[in-house]
């Protein structure tokens, strides 16, 4: 689970510091830095699972616009399988043209050091203490590109938690129902849908049998998702209705921007929160009904609860803000155009009005 997340001279992040738990909903008006949170974590997670390069990833247009330094840094704390985790990264741009490479690049297990990447040198620190020294490129994470091994248990274990980042800002329209191959990874607006669905069903069949169960009380009708085959493997996301006699095929592109948004919704609950995976959410509420964003939620909480996952969900839903804010809530809150930082919500236990009608009267920090 993730529990410190550092961010300083990254878009409106300067010397930001943010603690989530295990659940939480994060407010916060437009342009409070809510979206670049999740810009930041998903950066993160490509350069340390993908491994890709430092230019493509980290623009200079990200800066802090009123900042005039070039190194950015980041921190990741996390607890893993019952070890604490700290990984942390700061990248310098001395180069004219500028172009961000590592300064250092660290991680710790417990607060001994397993990892020290620095001036284009690696120390790697096994299980055993051995250590062994190597030059890598300086563009890149040393970290994405170490072989798991037997004697690297407890590097392997943070790699794979960082697998398991997912950040998500579903967009339906984008969908499509042709798979052309499996994607192990979700794309953050779910463009890749089907070839994600591809992958998880071949790896997973008992949760694509829960998954089934969850959507036949979801969406009327609804029997299953199957895979067709067009050739030279090619498939496509058919979904079956029952209908009388008998059933429909539908094309996934062909169902309404609620009804992919919401097999999206229960694709990720029980493919990554329920596998104990990190989730952070933008709107996921969008296109979908009240009546059917309530089971979703609750089934989340139960997943959490069973499995240990870890959702932080950005929303203005007034059906998200009364049921989490009270006990999970936090407030992006920015000055003007100033850095931002994060308040814990605080709703008037007194008043006879629901959170989400003290925020949109402007009254939740009074």
């Amino acid at each position: 689970m993730l529990t410190r997340l550092y961010i300083d001279n990254f878009k409106c992040f300067v010397n930001f510091e943010y603690k989530p738990g295990q659940r939480q909903l994060i407010l916060g008006s437009n342009g409070s830095g809510k979206s670049s949170l999740m810009d930041a974590l998903f950066l993160l997670r490509q350069f340390l699972v993908v491994g890709e390069k430092t230019e493509i990833l980290f623009n200079s247009s990200d800066r802090t616009k009123w900042m005039n330094q070039l190194n950015q840094r980041f921190e990741l704390e996390a607890t893993v399988e019952g070890s604490f985790y700290t990984y942390r990264l700061e990248l310098d741009s001395q180069d004219d043209p500028a172009k961000p490479k590592v300064a250092w690049e660290k991680l710790y297990c417990d607060e001994r050091p397993i990892l020290d990447f620095k001036d284009g040198q690696v120390r790697l620190i096994n299980d055993s203490l051995e250590t062994a020294i190597y030059p890598f490129d300086s563009t890149r994470s040393a970290l994405a590109l170490v072989a798991a091994s037997d004697d690297n248990k407890k590097l392997t274990r943070f790699k794979r938690w960082t697998e398991n980042i997912l950040c998500f800002r579903i967009n339906p329209i984008g969908m499509t129902l042709r798979a052309e191959g499996e994607d192990s990874a979700p794309k953050p607006h779910l463009s890749n849908f089907a070839a994600w669905y591809r992958h998880l069903a071949q790896q997973h069949p008992r949760e694509t049998q829960e998954l089934f169960k969850s959507l036949q009380a979801a969406l009327d009708g609804f029997e299953y998702l199957r895979l067709e085959n067009l050739g030279q493997n090619v498939r496509l996301l058919m979904v079956e209705f029952a209908k009388d006699e008998a059933p429909v095929n539908i094309g996934f592109s062909q169902l309404s921007d609620g009804q992919r948004n919401l097999i999206c919704l229960y694709t990720i609950l029980h493919f990554v929160i329920a596998k104990g995976g990190t989730v952070v959410l933008d709107e996921p509420d969008n296109f979908i009904s009240l009546r059917e964003i309530q089971p979703w939620l609750m089934a989340v909480d139960d997943a959490i609860e069973d499995h240990a996952g870890q959702v932080l969900i950005i929303s203005h839903h007034p059906e998200l803000i009364n049921q989490w804010a009270p006990s999970y809530g936090v407030r992006f809150v920015r000055d003007g155009v100033g850095p931002v930082r994060v308040e814990k919500f605080h709703g008037d236990p007194d008043s006879l009005l629901a959170p989400a009608e003290l925020i949109a009267r402007g009254w939740e920090g009074e």
